[in-house]
Order: structure tokens, then C-alpha cells, then sequence
């Protein structure tokens, strides 16, 4: 097993001089990103950067930050992202907690990047290299499987953000299932428009070890996305708010996109009403992955192939070839058919909470990764996700997660979004509430009714809130606990008690 890294160098020759990076007005060949990576990876160890220790990364999307991505990657350092959405506070908690070396800053990010202890200006960094004095190779590529290659905190959706330790062989393990998902080739033009301080960054190695190459747009404009995606892109991965985004856009079709063969979501999930809806307006070319900070991208995945049966559209799809998948019972059993817990194996899941081995401990089930997501696995072998096993509500004696609830609420036409939660209650134990973005003509009794049609009186809401927008993290996943709090104060309007 190999370095994530030594992809950068697959099929150097052959693609020496074709585009690497589209970034605006700048274009760089692989032959000119192997030699930025390599400057920059030598600048690095000359300043005392080794392996093993930690590299902060805070910017927008841009060819620097790819340059400085992978230039800490082959110095042997530990790749840490820090979101410019996260915010100042945020930030420089995780840089404390992190204990960095060095924290690289763009100019559009120096507020948001927060304390640093060693901060290095992105732009003036990387143009100042291979000026009047060259800088010393970087040292050899050390493959160690076990050994870290990149700490990212978890977006804390349910709770304190965790420091999540990735190991060579995770990323390893990522980059080759994505690999076979995608079959990317040297013609492959994969956009990056999701904050590449997160899951977006895994797609940077397999796409240019395949000699395609990557677009990079700083912001998710949509009239940008939309050109782009017109003329020249064949993969983009984006969360599902953005998609909805754009197809509240007018004037485009199937036909308007010859190249794009994947469509992909993840980070949060759709209803299979608003997948048709999107394989409508971009053709079939929707695709999903499920996976999650400690077992990165690659647990399952729904090919756009599979995604146009609407019978698999439900699921998150099957198992990647080395990551084997299983659920634990609420008898303590795991189990390859059924619902449970779902539990995840392979070299994908080496992964480990920073400075919390008791964490770490508690996560696993021998030998097994606990997701903390509830999942069904039919008998054709899909996965179907419930819910957070952490979220669950017990209502008048009945177990109910949010995740039933929420994918009911979401086929209504009137609904854009929902998010459901509970309240302490004196005679239910738990009251089930929810919160919806809905169409400003939404009426409650029709929502509830509908709700109540498909999944019963149990799992229907008792109160429906109506907010302008869902609260979310800078990864863009709604915050239960942000939710609830809205819907307590003056931000909530009810919209009727359900009986």
C-alpha cells in the first residue's frame, strides 16, 4: 500500500503537458503542478516541516490551494483543513486543538482563518517560490499505512466538532474506490465548486492520476456552474442545496450538457421526488455516496445507472469492493440483511479521534466502525439510511427518527426542506416537532394529513414550524440543535399544532 500522494506521478510522461488546473485566466499543466508541488513541498521541509506534523489550510478553492494541498501531502505532513465558512472563533479553536506547525492563509480568508501560532501568507508563499534561489527537493515519499495523512473535524452536527485522524491508508482506500466508481480518464473535467476543505478534496488525486483535469471556481455562482457545466465538465460533486439551487434556474435541459456522465450529491440526503426532478432537468446523470469523516466518501455509492430506477433511488446504494458494510441488531448482532446500527470495515475506517483514544474505543465493535446511523440493507443488497442512531425520539412508547420523518415531509410539493425533532413533553415522554422551508402559501393542515397518509399518526409531527431558511454548518448540513433553538424563540412561526 502506497502514499495517497505517489497518484500525482501516475502517467507522468503521457500527460506531462496536458491541463491540470483551470483556475480563471490561469492554466497549469501537470507538468507545471509536479513542479509548484515539488517547490513547494521542498520549501516546507527547509522550514522544518516533517512528517507527521501538521499543516493548517485555510482558503477558497484556487490553483494555489491545490498546489499547497498536495505540497503538503508530499512532504509527509498532515493535511488539516480549516473552512473559511467556519468562521474566526471556530477556527481558531481547531487550530489549538490541532497543535500546527504552520497554517497557510489566502487573502480572502485572513479573518475568517483565526489565531494562528505560525501563520504563512498562501499568495505570497507560493509566488515567491523558484525565484532568484531555488529551493531544496522535498524528501522521499515514506509509504506507512498506519501513519496519518490528513485531521479534519467533523462539522459537529450533533454536538462538539470531533478532530478525526485519517491515515494513509483511509485516503489510500478513498481514492481508489473513487476511482473505480468514476473510471476517470485523461478527457475527465471534474468542477470544483464544493469547499475543497472537505469532501471535494478527495476527488483532487484520482482525477489527476487519470490525467483529466480540475475546474476550479472560488464561489458557487450559478450562472458560473451553469456555463461551466455547459461547455465543458463531465463530473461535479455538490451538495444536494446547491443542486436544488440550480434547478430553480430557467432556460436549460438534458441536451444543454453532452459532457456530464456524474451528477454527484452527498453531506446530506434527497427525497427520491426531488432526484427525479433532477435527473429530469440534467438527465441521468444523478449519482450519490454516503460516507462520513471517519470512513471518508466511499462506504456506498449509486451509480447515475442505478439512480434511474426508481425502485434503488431510495437507497445510498451498495457496499465499494473493500469496504464491507454491516449492521449491528438491537440484539448485539451483526448482520448482513436486516436494520441496525450500520457498521463499516475496511482500510477505509483507520481512522482515530484526536487525543481521545476513549473515543476511539467507543466507536468501534470488534473491530467494526459504529456509523451511529440507523440503515436498512434489503435484500438486494442497498442501503437504505433512517436515521442517526444518537437522534432518536421515543414518542408515547415509540421509537421514530427524525430521518422517517424528514423524507415525508420532503414529497410534499409545498416543502423545500424539513428537519424534525423533539421537545420534552409531560404526556408524550418525547413530542415530535419539525421544521419546514415551505412555499409562503403552505397550509399545515395539508402537510400533516399528507404526512399522516404516508407514515402514520406516530410519526406525524405535533407542531409544524415554518422558518425562512434551515440553520447550517459551513459544510453545509442542517444543525438539529440550531433548529430547535429557532423554532423556541421569536425566530418560529408555528403553523399549527397537529391533532
Amino acid at each position: 500500500m502506497t502514499h495517497p500522494i505517489r497518484a500525482l506521478y501516475d502517467n507522468r510522461a503521457a500527460k506531462a503537458d496536458r491541463p491540470a488546473l483551470f483556475d480563471g485566466d490561469v492554466t497549469l499543466s501537470h507538468s507545471e503542478l509536479i513542479s509548484r508541488v515539488e517547490a513547494a513541498a521542498g520549501d516546507l521541509a527547509a522550514r522544518g516541516v516533517g512528517p507527521g506534523d501538521r499543516v493548517g489550510l485555510c482558503a477558497r478553492n484556487s490553483w494555489r490551494h491545490v498546489v499547497a494541498y498536495l505540497a503538503i501531502l508530499r512532504a509527509g505532513a498532515v493535511w488539516t483543513p480549516l473552512n473559511p465558512r467556519n468562521g474566526a472563533r471556530l477556527n481558531s479553536d481547531f487550530q489549538a486543538r490541532a497543535n500546527l506547525a504552520l497554517t497557510l492563509i489566502d487573502a480572502a480568508s485572513s479573518e475568517s482563518a483565526g489565531a494562528s501560532a505560525n501563520p504563512l501568507s498562501l499568495e505570497t508563499w507560493l509566488d515567491g517560490l523558484g525565484a532568484a534561489t531555488p529551493t531544496p527537493p522535498p524528501p522521499p515519499i515514506t509509504d506507512d499505512p498506519g501513519a496519518p495523512f490528513a485531521l479534519k473535524f467533523t462539522g459537529g452536527s450533533t454536538g462538539v466538532p470531533k478532530g478525526v485522524v485519517q491515515s494513509q491508508a483511509s485516503g489510500a482506500a478513498a481514492l481508489r474506490s473513487l476511482s473505480d466508481f468514476y473510471g476517470f480518464t485523461a478527457g475527465d473535467m471534474n468542477l470544483a465548486v464544493a469547499p475543497l476543505t472537505h469532501g471535494s478534496s478527495h476527488y483532487v488525486l484520482p482525477v489527476l492520476a487519470a490525467g483529466g483535469a480540475h475546474i476550479l471556481l472560488a464561489e458557487p455562482d450559478r450562472a458560473a456552474i451553469l456555463t461551466e457545466l455547459k461547455t465543458r465538465v463531465t463530473t461535479v460533486f455538490m451538495p444536494p442545496t446547491l443542486i436544488a439551487l440550480l434547478m430553480g434556474e430557467a432556460g436549460f435541459q438534458p441536451d444543454d450538457f453532452p459532457g456530464l456522465r456524474h451528477l454527484t450529491y452527498s453531506a446530506a440526503p434527497m427525497s427520491p421526488d426531488r432526484i427525479a426532478q433532477a435527473i429530469f432537468r440534467f438527465g441521468p446523470v444523478v449519482s450519490t455516496l454516503y460516507g462520513q469523516t471517519e470512513a471518508p466518501m466511499t462506504i456506498t455509492g449509486l451509480s447515475p445507472a442505478e439512480m434511474a430506477d426508481p425502485d434503488m433511488r431510495a437507497s445510498v446504494g451498495r457496499p465499494f469492493a473493500d469496504t464491507p458494510v454491516r449492521l449491528l441488531t438491537a440484539n448485539g448482532d451483526l448482520v448482513e440483511r436486516g436494520e441496525g446500527e450500520i457498521m463499516v470495515g475496511g482500510d477505509l475506517t483507520r481512522t482515530h479521534y484526536l487525543d481521545a483514544p476513549e473515543l476511539t474505543a467507543a466507536s468501534r465493535h470488534e473491530g467494526w466502525l459504529k456509523t451511529g446511523d440507523i440503515g436498512r440493507i434489503d435484500d438486494d443488497g442497498l442501503l437504505h439510511l433512517i436515521g442517526r442512531s444518537k437522534d432518536l425520539i421515543i414518542t408515547g412508547g415509540y421509537n421514530v427518527y427524525p430521518g422517517e420523518v424528514e423524507a415525508a415531509l420532503n414529497l410534499h410539493p409545498m416543502v423545500r426542506e424539513a428537519c424534525a425533532f423533539s421537545e420534552p413533553d409531560d404526556v408524550w415522554g418525547e413530542r415530535l416537532e419539525a421544521a419546514v422551508s415551505a412555499a409562503p402559501d403552505a397550509d399545515a393542515a395539508a402537510i400533516t394529513a399528507f404526512v399522516r397518509d404516508r407514515i402514520g399518526p406516530v410519526r406525524t409531527p405535533k407542531r409544524l414550524h415554518l422558518l425562512d431558511a434551515l440553520p447550517r454548518n459551513p459544510v453545509g448540513k442542517v444543525v438539529r440543535d440550531d433548529v430547535r433553538a429557532l423554532c423556541r424563540g421569536s425566530q418560529s412561526r408555528p403553523l399549527e399544532l397537529a391533532r
